[in-house]
């Protein structure tokens, strides 16, 4: 593998080659010294972290299958967990106990999204066919009238995570991951594996909006859970690449890399599923980042590597992470409260298609401008000889927030819990 960028490379750049290369042996990864003594006050968990100044605390446990979360006007964390549910700190202990918590709302079957309308005037939540959404007034922990629907009509299985995300303009934006490991079906291709957008009228009609009439802003994305708006409407997301991928043999191992894509209207909306896949560490191949046609595809769905390489096809990826990855959540850090600057944070739940485990782990993708340079783990599991242990951890990352405080907040939903990270200055 390249250890420094190439001009060879596709737009996916370097993909964090001076760390990508020792961060990818999976089982180690960086590693920090023990601690004894920690700097941080309080009752720390027990984890592995890159630097011995992050402070990570478990904020609320038994939360049940803890998905997407959203901040509300107050500072009350929302979840997604099956239900809509309100996690507050009114005694300010720095945890949120099973006295501070309520279920602000129900609908039928919901599994991930949650999101608040940019005027904070309605709470959104998904199930795996449709968008809800409820009244909210700041302080509310409990809704005060029925759920309308939103959006319906979605297909249903397969990826069943439906992630929500407002721009500037209160325009809605919902992914929908593919019906299968790799469709081929015409129908899944044109309705899956995409962004759509939804316009929301003052007043939504009988039954909610159709899926089927969202305009879709980026298609040939396999499974775009993790989506983050930035401040010029653009969306940076994750995207959980293929399983069992061959390429003239098995090198489902170091390949697929996981993507970090920016969706921002410039080129081609079409991002290469099912025709191409990413390249993170491939025998003979060109180095991370690097486009490459399916040849497993029927015919007619197959492409060639030049085609896949071409701009005016691909939209190629911003960066290349991992295989195997898993990665669910993003978001651009705006604070002060930890050392980040303005750098991409990305958790990553991990993935059974690894001979060795892999994840489970929260990441810092370092950026000059929007190019991403270098990736890190920061957060994750401590194992026997106090290094990183991947794809281990009783913990699986999903979504990673921002408190208003510049804390950071993400949920497990293997553990139940939703753990805090500060920094001891």
């Amino acid at each position: 593998m390249r250890t420094a960028a190439s001009p060879r490379l596709p737009r996916a750049r370097a993909a964090g080659l001076l760390l990508g290369a020792a961060l990818a042996a999976p089982a180690c990864g960086s590693s920090s010294p023990p601690r004894p003594s920690s700097p941080c006050p309080g009752d720390v968990a027990d984890v592995w972290v890159g630097d011995g100044r992050y402070c990570v605390y478990v904020f609320a446990s038994a939360v049940g299958r803890a998905r997407q979360m959203a901040f509300a006007p107050n500072g009350d964390l929302f979840v997604n967990n099956g239900s809509v549910t309100v996690l507050f700190d009114d005694d300010g202990n720095g945890a949120s106990s099973d006295a501070e918590r309520a279920t602000f709302a129900t609908a039928p079957d919901l599994n991930h999204g949650i999101a608040f309308s940019r005027d904070a005037a309605h709470v959104y939540a998904s199930s795996a066919t449709t968008v809800y959404r409820w009244r909210y007034t700041t302080g509310a922990r409990r809704a005060s009238g029925a759920a309308e629907v939103v959006v319906s009509g979605i297909p249903p299985g397969g990826h069943v995570t439906r992630t929500l995300v407002f721009d500037s303009r209160g325009r809605l934006y919902v992914s929908v991951g593919s019906a299968s490991n790799v469709d081929e079906d015409p129908t899944a291709i044109q309705t899956r594996s995409q962004i759509r957008r939804f316009d929301i009228p003052a007043a939504l009609p009988s039954g909610g909006i159709s899926y089927a009439t969202g305009t879709v802003v980026a298609s040939g994305m396999r499974n775009e859970v993790g989506l983050y708006m930035d401040a010029r409407d653009r969306i940076w997301s994750v995207e959980n690449g293929r399983d069992m991928l061959t390429n003239n043999g098995d090198v489902h191992n170091g390949n697929p890399a996981e993507e970090v894509n920016l969706v921002d209207g410039v080129g081609s909306t079409y991002y290469g599923y099912p025709s191409c896949f990413t390249e993170f560490q491939m025998q003979g191949g060109m180095g991370p980042g690097t486009q490459w046609a399916d040849a497993t595809l029927q015919a007619a769905n197959r492409k060639t590597d030049a085609w896949c390489r071409d701009a005016a096809q691909v939209h190629s990826p911003a960066f290349a992470l991992p295989a195997h990855w898993a990665p669910l959540g993003i978001l651009e850090y705006q604070g002060s409260a930890l050392p980040l600057g303005h750098d991409l944070i990305v958790t990553a739940h991990g993935s059974w298609n690894s001979d060795t485990p892999v994840g489970r782990v929260l990441a810092r993708l370092h950026r000059s401008g929007d190019a991403i340079t270098s990736f890190e783990p920061i957060i994750g599991e401590r194992g026997p000889d106090s290094a990183l242990r991947q794809g281990q951890w009783s913990a699986r990352p999903v979504d990673v927030r921002e408190a208003p405080d510049g804390t950071l907040y993400f949920s497990d939903d293997a553990g139940s819990r939703v753990f805090k990270v500060s920094y001891a200055n």
